[in-house]
């Protein structure tokens, strides 16, 4: 190879190695960006869960409540309304 190709050919080869150099230091950079956004994302998925699961089990324990009281309700109106069949059968029957 002549002296000024060669020059030229160790020249670019010089180049190419920082700029392959440059290249792998950013790749690293974009790796670790990924790892730190993967645990972030991991994180917040661990706290959606959670707060799903705590919103579900508060909502589990409203309709609980609320059926409690209906059924409490219910148990009291079919009182009632078994107080008033008995009464009116007493009328009917002359008592």
């Amino acid at each position: 190879m002549e002296p000024d190709a060669r020059a030229l050919h160790e020249e670019t080869r010089r180049h190419f190695d920082v700029v392959a150099e440059q290249m792998r230091a950013e790749l690293r950079l974009i790796a670790e960006g990924l790892g730190s956004l993967n645990e972030r994302v991991d994180r917040l998925e661990q706290n959606l869960r959670e707060d799903i699961l705590r919103a579900q089990r508060e909502l589990s324990a409203m309709i609980k409540f609320s059926y409690a009281e209906l059924d409490r309700r219910i148990q009291g109106l079919e009182q009632r309304q078994e107080d008033v069949e008995l009464r009116l059968r007493r009328l009917e029957s002359g008592r």
